[in-house]
């Protein structure tokens, strides 16, 4: 149900908010390291006067309103689907049938693919942005901070086995001393300097575009690296509710940021010369140790957001049937939403060290980085705009009255970042693009696959009633097939058949039917439909992040016609064997990409929760 309340099961607001510190906020609450360095200095290399230092203030103070505090924390939060936030679960929410509906939900499938190119570049240009402050402590170790950062991303992405929540309440209070020395830096320097106050009005931005024409709108594209953890935000709200990202958002978060961003810009109004790193500058010399040790440790951090925000949408693409299957890891009894995927985080994992030797500083990341996720963010506002329509029922006035003006702002911040693709934006564009060919392809190759089994399948009421002229042996037990359509007799039971002439007692057809929702109460999860000859249809829904263990759910169904008794139940698989061919449906490369995606996912029966030694694979040949 979208916006009602949401708060995962256990634990208070202040706590859950907390541990959303160290999970949720760690990428916009790093951006101070290195975002007014580049808005003013890096590329653009503006004068750094006056009228430039408060004109980009102005768009740094308004961006963080304009876009987190309004359009993620105020709207997009509360478009929450049952719970769980994220693209692909706004993208479920969007009703009605036809082309509209498909392409909006293509648009939140490239949104989701271009966040793994985010979630790439964001640990890499974090922790290098916060080791690069040894340069300002001691100089002469410039040439071991790539390796430092290598040494440090190996460390964080072997930890995420233990989980959201053992993370989260170790860095939450890290983060909490964090946002503190923000805003105490900031305090310290805004009260020598007051004047920098003025930067509120937002005047002051419209006088920086007037004044700087072409080179004020590029700008832009780096102000955006202020906002880049908005999507997070919401990706990463099953881990924690909505209410606890939103208090600790306006509590402390947005507080911090301000005061020191406010307080790098007056620094730069006393000395224009700190644009070399105004974030380190703004503290004494004798703390830049500890200020450096801080900030490595709050970066390692903010890479945790996108992370998690990753290992989310990936288990929804694979329940939605966007992925093939991958192993994961349920990491918290009490959160359903807190998950481990090892696939991704070693992928992750060897893209950001690759990044980082790549490009070797921060300064250089920054090129690359917002490019995909400020198309991500448009795409948001699109899904919002058909969700507040939908199921809020808004009227298009008040839609467009509202939402308008934020699409202008992400166009706006899309068109800035569109320059920076030559010099390295590329690459996340080439990992959504690939993302998304991978997502598309397995949609496609699966019902291509289910139209094929489908044109040659018998009906299960036409099965059962012809088997009863031709009755084959029955032995004890109950075999449960497993089979994705519903009404139609799964070919594994056929070549069962074929092969042994016998049947158990007792046959049950199971289809696993995810809804375009989180989560499915028990007590609606069961459908089940007496055909006749001990022969049985069984539905069984889940919601696209619920996990599927089969084996204990089907034990606790109290069936008076069926016992899943696990010493006489076997579970039968169909494993199908593809084979590229010809024929009208998909061009000849993706069909070979869906059947090497296909040999490669992961073993059906780990995916559903059966017990290895009493179930049963069983190929048949499929030709695509």
């Amino acid at each position: 149900m979208t916006g009602a309340p949401n708060r995962p099961t256990g634990g208070t607001t202040a706590g859950l908010a907390l541990g959303a510190l160290g999970v949720v906020f760690g990428d916009i609450g790093t951006s101070p390291l290195y975002a007014f360095r580049e808005s003013l200095g890096g590329e653009h290399e503006l004068i750094v006067d006056e009228a430039n230092v408060l004109g980009v203030l102005s768009l740094i103070f308004w961006s963080l309103i304009v876009v987190i505090s309004i359009k993620y924390v105020a709207i997009v939060m509360r478009a929450d689907n049952h719970g769980e936030g994220g693209i692909l679960a706004l993208a479920a929410l969007v009703t009605g049938e036809g082309r509209a509906r498909r392409n909006l939900i293509i648009l939140g499938l490239f949104g989701t693919a271009l966040l793994y190119g985010d979630g790439m570049i964001t640990p890499a240009i974090s922790v290098l942005s916060a080791v690069e402050g040894v340069e300002v402590a001691a100089p002469s170790v410039d040439a071991w901070v790539v390796p430092i950062v290598v040494v440090i991303l190996i460390g964080l992405f072997s930890i995420q086995r233990h989980g959201t929540e053992i993370v989260g309440r170790f860095f939450g209070p890290v983060m909490l001393v964090w946002f503190a020395t923000l805003a105490a830096l900031g305090v310290a320097q805004i009260a020598s300097q007051p004047s920098v106050l003025r930067a509120l009005d937002p005047s002051r931005a419209v006088a920086f575009f007037a004044d700087n024409g072409g080179r004020g709108f590029l700008v832009l594209g780096s102000v955006f690296l202020v906002v880049t953890g908005g999507e997070a935000l919401y990706a990463d709200m099953g881990h924690f509710g909505r209410r606890p990202i939103q208090a600790g958002w306006f509590a402390l978060v947005l507080p911090a940021l301000v005061l020191n961003y406010f307080g790098q810009g007056a620094l730069l109004l006393e000395q224009p010369a700190a644009i070399a790193n105004p974030f380190f500058l703004l503290a004494p010399d004798i703390i830049q140790w500890p200020l450096t040790i801080l900030a490595t440790a709050a970066t390692v951090i903010a890479s945790q957001a996108l992370i998690t925000g990753a290992f989310s949408l990936t288990v929804q693409a694979v329940n939605l049937g966007y992925l093939p299957r991958m192993r994961t890891a349920q990491t918290s009894a009490a959160h359903r939403g807190q998950i481990y995927v090892p696939a991704v985080n070693w992928f992750l994992l060897v893209s950001c060290i690759g990044l980082v030797v790549a490009f070797r500083s921060s300064a250089g990341l920054a090129a690359a980085y917002g490019v995909a996720v400020t198309l991500t963010m448009v795409i948001t506002t699109v899904l919002i705009a058909a969700v507040v329509i939908q199921r809020w029922h808004w009227s298009p006035t008040r839609t467009a009255a509202i939402l308008a003006p934020l699409l202008v702002v992400d166009l706006a911040f899309a068109a800035a970042n569109v320059f920076k693709i030559p010099s390295g934006g590329w690459f996340p564009l080439v990992i959504g693009i690939a993302g998304f060919t991978i997502f598309t392809t397995w949609w496609k190759g699966r019902w291509l696959l289910g139209q094929r089994i489908e044109r040659r399948a018998l009906t299960v009421d036409s099965f059962v009633s012809g088997l009863s002229a031709h009755p084959p042996h029955r032995h004890p037990g109950t075999g449960v097939y497993l089979h994705r359509q519903p009404g139609v007799v799964p070919p594994a039971l056929l070549a069962n058949l074929r092969h042994n002439d016998s049947l158990h007692e007792t046959i049950v057809f199971v289809s696993v039917i995810v809804a375009d929702r989180p989560h499915v109460h028990p007590a609606e999860r069961d459908r089940l439909r007496p055909i006749g000859l001990g022969f049985f249809e069984l539905e069984l829904h889940y919601g696209f992040t619920d996990r599927t263990d089969l084996a204990k759910d089907l034990q606790e169904l109290l069936f008076e016609e069926i016992s899943f008794d696990p010493e006489h139940t076997t579970y039968f698989l169909g494993r199908e064997r593809l084979r590229a061919t010809s024929r009208p449906g998909m061009a000849p490369w993706r069909e070979r990409l869906f059947i090497f995606m296909s040999r490669n996912a992961g073993d059906p029966s780990v995916h559903f929760g059966l017990p290895p030694e009493r179930s049963i694979d069983i190929g048949t040949h499929v030709d695509l």
